[in-house]
């Protein structure tokens, strides 16, 4: 696979070789690499995603009271109501008021400037649109007494890491496969355009091959894009354009063999 890697990257010649090649071997070089593109995503993922989670719960741990959640209702350890607001997204704010019954309204939630609003026995979320989310706790049925406090929270954010990341590493493995497969049949058009232009004889089969050959360099240089610190500006378009010159030169090259063959 290392092979067909490098020559995928740097030997227009190679495809000759790819145009030709087995539909299980090309199935396996699909997923390597998706493979490549998980691996190296999960670690761009780790790098921005990692340090932001770590420290909304460290976050959330210090400045969250200690609440508990029993027959119902909340209370806390801090009765006055306590905003909080996220350190580095101001705009994501909530409000914690275990004494107050009453039903809060959107009204108050935009004075208050929260998304959310736990009180004694209803947890309120903003929704989009101007609506809000209403969670009665009163209908929660707990067996026992649920505490929610600074060891609550560190041992949320070890399950994450346990449950949530591998899982997110599994649907981009998936997502990248799937994606890679279903770009290759619209690539494949595209290199049946080119070789009404270039010349060549190729079927849709060998085509395909060739398209997700051609489509190495662009899913690097989407890795590469996804630890850079700012948004290459218009990076869709970018690997189209390079995947596009890599199907016209194998287009190129495999019309070349076939010349070199009906001339012998």
């Amino acid at each position: 696979m290392i092979q067909d890697l490098l020559g995928s990257i740097a030997s227009t010649q190679a495809y000759r070789r790819f145009a030709a090649e087995k539909t299980s071997r090309t199935v396996l070089y699909l997923f390597f690499i998706a493979l490549i593109f998980t691996v190296g995503g999960s670690i761009a993922m780790q790098l921005r995603i990692g340090p932001v989670v770590d420290q909304t719960f460290s976050w959330l741990a210090a400045e969250v009271p200690a609440l508990t959640f029993s027959a119902g209702k909340v209370t806390s350890a801090e009765p006055a109501a306590k905003r909080l607001v996220h350190p580095q997204a101001p705009e994501v704010a909530v409000m914690i008021d275990t004494a107050r019954t009453e039903p809060v309204t959107l009204q108050l939630m935009q004075e208050s400037k929260v998304l959310a609003y736990l009180t004694n026995n209803a947890l309120y979320i903003e929704q989009q649109q101007g609506k809000i989310e209403i969670y009665d706790l009163s209908k929660a049925a707990l067996e026992r007494p649920m505490v929610v406090d600074a060891k609550f929270f560190r041992e949320a954010a070890g399950a994450l890491k346990k449950v949530v990341y591998p899982l997110a590493i599994l649907t981009v493995f998936v997502f990248a496969a799937a994606w890679t497969a279903f770009a290759g049949l619209m690539y494949a058009l595209v290199g049946m355009l080119l070789q009404s232009v270039g010349g060549g004889a190729l079927g849709f089969g060998a085509l395909y091959q060739i398209a997700i050959h051609a489509q190495t360099t662009a899913l690097l240089a989407r890795i590469v894009m996804s630890f850079l610190p700012f948004v290459v500006p218009l990076s869709g378009l970018l690997t189209i354009v390079i995947t596009s010159v890599y199907l016209w030169m194998a287009v190129k090259a495999n019309a070349a063999a076939a010349a070199e063959t009906s001339a012998i």
